[in-house]
């Protein structure tokens, strides 16, 4: 066979678009909507605010400036007569400033946040199975969907503490049809000597206090789901005893000589880094894999800064007349969402508790500041000097400080790679 005259160029991998997806600007106060980035060159203000239905008499007729050039937002005051603040430090007129993901950009009472890539629709989602989260939950919901479209009965939900983990846990068992019979269990509440008589039940006689059978937990929801909350802390020679139910779907009853098939599906939680803990020697890498067969993160709330509020007026409402809009301050609004929140919902919903003790009447500045102290001062946009001093601060550790900055660990490592590049 003749060889071809010339040789084909290799393509390497490329990574599929995803559909749907864009950069946009987030309405995260007064109310939840998004809107495609507009062009670059384009001046927002009051007239192109309220043709998306938001109304700000405190905008100015020309008022932010949108720049983009090589995929890197700038903005700029556009001489507005309140002026203009990134991350809670206001704009020098006609100074551009680089503007990252997850910025709050703040003009008249509204107060926007950036987003370079958001997937799906520029609309408000509904509250998923009890979690609030406009904007910010969707890979959460796209995981769910393919629960129910026939994913695996073996799930690992993943986040930090407080972001509502039990309630994804929940919703994953819906989204098995496995809601009901449902267990939830504190594994690092469950003392070593009787786990495995609660969780694979024994017969009778088994030892000394077994007078009778008893079933257990996993085959008393035989046909349901079982949470196991906090698997991370389970000791290494626990974790071995789930190995079986979860490669085989058995269970072996303290004392009996035959194991027991049910039909369970097992949804366990964890705020550790369950990788990490393997590197460490405590955790079994078979029993990560087994769990993780479907893995759902929820994100913690420095993450999702345009749901703050949204969630925050649900708190309210649950137990109080809500917020009126009159009697919120927009500056309130702003430090709600530039805090950290390393105690993520948990958090906020103590925080907010604790306002309306001293400030019944709304959601002022001076009553956070009462709560959570003086604000620290703003930093404006994220940059190589306040990374540097953020992680010298935090002798080293990359995480504390990125909840200092209030981004995402990811975010201040890939700046500091960006810069090393450079």
């Amino acid at each position: 066979m003749a060889e071809p005259n010339s040789t084909i160029e290799h393509r390497g991998p490329v990574r599929p678009a995803t559909p749907g997806r864009r950069a946009a600007l987030i309405c995260a106060f007064p109310r939840s909507i998004a809107f495609a980035l507009p062009d670059s060159g384009a001046v927002l203000g009051r007239t192109w605010l309220a043709e998306r239905e938001l109304a700000d008499t405190e905008v100015s007729g020309a008022h932010l400036g949108i720049h983009r050039a090589g995929g890197v937002l700038q903005v700029s005051d556009a001489g507005s007569r309140n002026g203009t603040w990134v991350n809670g430090a206001r704009l020098t007129p006609q100074d551009r400033v680089t503007v990252d993901d997850g910025a709050v950009i703040r003009l008249g009472r509204t107060l926007l946040v950036y987003r370079e890539r958001l997937t799906g629709s520029l609309d408000p989602a509904p509250p998923l199975h009890g979690l609030v989260g406009p904007f910010g939950l969707r890979d959460v919901a796209a995981a769910l969907d393919d629960l129910r479209a026939g994913g695996a009965s073996n799930v690992l939900v993943e986040g930090e503490t407080g972001v509502g983990k039990e309630l994804v846990a929940h919703a994953a068992a819906t989204a098995l049809g496995r809601a009901s019979p449902y267990a939830a269990v504190n594994v690092a509440g469950v003392a070593k000597g009787v786990f495995e008589s609660q969780m694979f039940g024994h017969v009778a006689g088994a030892f000394s206090d077994a007078r009778s059978a008893a079933a257990g937990i996993i085959l008393a929801h035989d046909g349901g789901a079982v949470f196991l909350d906090e698997i991370g802390e389970l000791p290494l020679e626990l974790q071995a005893k789930l190995l079986r139910l979860l490669e085989n779907r058995e269970i072996l009853p303290v004392g009996a000589q035959r194991p027991t098939r049910v039909d369970v599906a097992l949804i366990a939680a964890t705020n550790r880094d369950l990788a990490e803990r393997v590197e460490q020697g405590e955790f079994r890498l078979d029993l990560l894999n087994r769990l993780a067969l479907t893995r759902i993160r929820v994100p913690p709330l420095r993450e999702r800064r345009e749901d703050v509020f949204a969630i925050c007026s649900e708190l309210v409402a649950r137990r109080a007349p809500p917020f009126v809009p009159e009697e919120v301050e927009v500056e309130a609004v702003e430090r709600l969402l530039l805090e950290p929140w390393p105690g993520n919902v948990r958090e906020l919903d103590a925080t907010l508790r604790a306002v309306r003790r001293v400030d019944p009447s709304g959601l002022h500045l001076w009553s956070l500041a009462e709560v959570l102290g003086t604000a620290p001062h703003p930093t404006g946009a994220l940059t190589e000097e306040v990374a540097e001093a953020a992680i010298a601060a935090a002798a080293g550790n990359v995480t504390k400080a990125a909840e200092k900055l209030g981004v995402s660990r990811g975010k201040l490592l890939r700046l500091r790679k960006r810069v090393q590049r450079d």
